[in-house]
């Protein structure tokens, strides 16, 4: 994982707190896909503050969540919590039934962490990817506004992230991926939004008096509440 990738433990408190969650409608999808039943083993990799985490262990009988951050882990209030990467998984071959990932994906060595998660899992066993894409608000952001963001996505280097997952699966032990989507809205006010941003790598990465810089300037440019349009997507496999 970058070292960007790692930033997050600078704003844990606040990802855990604004973050949009999980939305139940596609983990009863995932579920259904993949043939999880109330017996099963899963890991939820990269877990984070342990949003996801939350959402899994009510439905399955033991919930293992690895996370490489310090400041991040601590705060995941469930399951059972080790440190670990996702390129050296810390867990012996065919442990779980099911590995679950939410936004961290596109940090990973994804060479390395997909013959991972092939190895930790039983046979057949699945694969899901949850991800909420929530950062084009209505009504839109102006463009004094954007012009800050933009500055801030090229100061952090973050343009300069390649994700190569899918590519990793299409040359792994794995069924092709499998896409599906599911739309939903959350109305927010312009503290939260200003909050959402803050948890993004784009300004989370950068020194704190950097950060705070740039939101007192986005402040005022902004309406008094919004729409986020949020697409919950879900990608998922089995084991061949």
């Amino acid at each position: 994982m970058p070292e960007l990738g790692l930033s997050f433990g600078r704003i844990a408190a606040l990802f855990d707190e604004v973050r949009p969650r999980y939305l139940p409608a596609v983990l009863d999808r995932a579920q259904e896909a993949l043939e999880l039943d109330a017996s099963t083993e899963v890991l939820d990799l990269a877990a984070g503050t342990g949003r996801l985490t939350r959402e899994l262990a009510p439905r399955f009988a033991r919930v293992i969540a690895v996370e490489p951050d310090d400041a991040m882990r601590a705060l995941i209030p469930v399951g059972e919590v080790l440190a670990g990467r996702a390129e050296a998984i810390p867990l012996g071959d065919e442990s779980v039934d099911a590995v679950f990932v939410g936004e961290a994906i596109h940090w990973f060595d994804a060479d390395r962490a997909v013959p991972e998660i092939a190895r930790v899992l039983r046979p057949r066993g699945g694969f899901a990817r949850l991800g909420n894409r929530w950062w084009e608000p209505r009504p839109p952001l102006p463009q004094q506004a954007l012009d800050l963001l933009d500055r801030a996505y090229v100061r952090s280097g973050r343009a300069e992230v390649v994700q190569t997952w899918r590519e990793a699966f299409e040359r792994s032990a794995f069924e092709p991926l499998r896409d599906e989507e599911h739309l939903w809205e959350l109305p927010v006010d312009a503290e939260t939004l200003l909050s959402l941003y803050q948890t993004m790598s784009t300004l989370a990465s950068l020194p704190e008096g950097e950060r705070e810089a740039i939101v007192a300037e986005l402040r005022p440019l902004l309406d008094d509440s919004y729409v986020l349009p949020i697409r919950a997507k879900l990608t998922w496999t089995r084991l061949r």
